[in-house]
């Protein structure tokens, strides 16, 4: 690794939503033959949604028409920064004040980039509403196949300044994820206030101190947002991308809008990390990495994330979210059981989706979730004959019903409440839930695991 450890630039706000300032200072707005002398801000701003926004005001005294920028060319210079390097904006919005300035206001056009690309011995960057870290696994026991007692050792990351920090080693990468010394206090407010915060820190570095281009970097960023994303339970972003060299000199600064747009903060209960049943953050990463690192699974994995964060929203009822699951839980299917060889292509296809589901919970050894005979669903089964009724069954026939036009008399009499679909989004997320741990090879027992559910739902009460 790195013979000095990087000490990058920290983004903190002193309250949730406060726009975090890239740049500050005197500007030249360019646009052609058009240069405009003015004041310049580049910040992270966070609503709608997390950008990079920009604004340029200038004096309009003695200017008798608007100036009309070319969007297609613009640029802004900034004259305060060491290099004066050229920003591209697209600013499509215009203000106008009573001292006779004027301004512009829009966002970066395309990402800034400023320094060496290649050849990074490391690369940091920021995440928002992460939950906090709790101690370290710097030093921990493992135990061999003959039982032994084996003291681990993994290098921390200036331990004095990020005091609650955990370390991700998979194939020659080292990743740190560390607290800011004010995320859990940050994290109170957050609860209560919502929003957005920045609350950790990752650095990302080859464990045997080989060099690295942005472009590999990244790839190794992606998966590892979409592993804390799939933690946390809401989307995850990079912010405020540095790069250093082995001597832990910063030789790279990005700034740009993630590609992934990062959720506002949402309570704890989203996330399986925490106090549940002692899972810890560490027990799945090493089988995602294995999983997204197979051509077969890459996508499958990305989809099925994607689709397990945004079922869980349920943001106008849960219908959406059963058919989100639904979907997650047959991709996954069909990807296991053929890399597996347990059928082949023609066999699935003649499968109803209760058996396929049958045979991927059988294949990874998940129990079936047991029929509650108070749910509504369950009287609604009883009392139009449902055949072969248990927790498969139902989430098949719901999610049919949803999405088929209803035709007979008898489907145009079954009404599925929201206590119906809430009963059933539960169970067939727990499928979910427990199908991607056992695919990421989580290696304790899953029968009795932690599963997020709906803050009001009933089956949380239960739980």
């Amino acid at each position: 690794m790195a013979t000095s450890q990087p000490q990058p630039k920290i983004i903190q706000q002193e309250y949730p939503n406060q726009p975090i300032f890239l740049y500050s200072g005197s500007a030249e707005l360019i646009d052609g033959e058009n240069i405009i002398q003015g004041e310049g801000w580049i910040q992270i701003s966070w609503y709608p949604f997390p950008k990079i926004t920009v604004e340029f005001i200038y004096d309009g005294e003695g200017i008798i028409d608007d100036i009309e920028l070319k969007s297609s060319n613009t640029e802004l210079k900034l004259t305060e920064s060491k290099n004066q390097p050229k920003v591209k904006v697209y600013l499509s919005n215009r203000r106008y004040y009573e001292t006779k300035k004027r301004g512009y206001f829009g966002y970066l056009k395309e990402p800034f980039i400023e320094g060496i690309t290649d050849d990074l011995s490391s690369v940091t960057f920021q995440i928002a509403n992460f939950l906090g870290c709790h101690g370290s696994n710097d030093e921990e026991f493992e135990y061999d196949d003959e039982d032994n007692e084996i003291e681990i050792h993994r290098e921390g990351w200036l331990m004095d300044l990020f005091a609650g920090q955990f370390i991700f080693d998979y194939d020659n990468w080292h990743i740190v994820l560390a607290n800011l010394d004010n995320s859990y206090e940050f994290q109170d407010r957050l609860e209560a206030e919502g929003g957005y915060g920045i609350t950790h820190i990752c650095k990302v570095e080859h464990l045997d101190g080989k060099t690295f281009d942005l472009k590999e970097g990244y790839k190794i960023i992606n998966a590892f947002i979409y592993y804390l994303s799939f933690v946390r339970g809401i989307w995850i972003a990079p912010f405020f991308l540095l790069g250093f060299d082995a001597e832990g000199n910063q030789i790279l600064e990005e700034w740009d809008t993630p590609t992934i747009i990062p959720d506002s903060w949402q309570s704890p209960d989203y996330s399986w990390y925490g106090e549940h049943d002692g899972i810890t953050i560490f027990d799945l990463f090493p089988g995602f990495m294995k999983k997204w690192q197979d051509e077969t699974w890459q996508e499958v994995i990305q989809n099925s994330i994607q689709w397990y964060i945004e079922s869980y929203k349920h943001t106008n009822g849960y219908n959406t979210s059963i058919i989100l699951v639904h979907s997650a839980l047959e991709k996954l299917a069909w990807t296991h059981l053929k890399s597996n060889n347990y059928i082949s292509p023609d066999g699935f296809k003649k499968l109803t989706f209760d058996d396929k589901l049958r045979l991927l919970l059988k294949t990874l050894n998940i129990s079936l979730e047991p029929i509650d005979g108070n749910w509504q669903i369950v009287q609604l089964a009883n009392k139009y004959n449902w055949l072969d009724l248990d927790t498969v069954s139902i989430i098949g026939q719901v999610r049919n019903s949803l999405i088929h036009p209803k035709i007979s008399k008898t489907e145009n009499k079954i009404k599925l409440t929201e206590m119906i679909m809430e009963e059933v989004f539960v169970v067939a997320y727990k499928y979910l839930v427990k199908c991607l741990f056992k695919l990421f090879d989580y290696p304790y027992q899953i029968d009795y695991l932690f599963c997020p559910f709906p803050t009001n739902s009933t089956a949380n009460k239960a739980n």
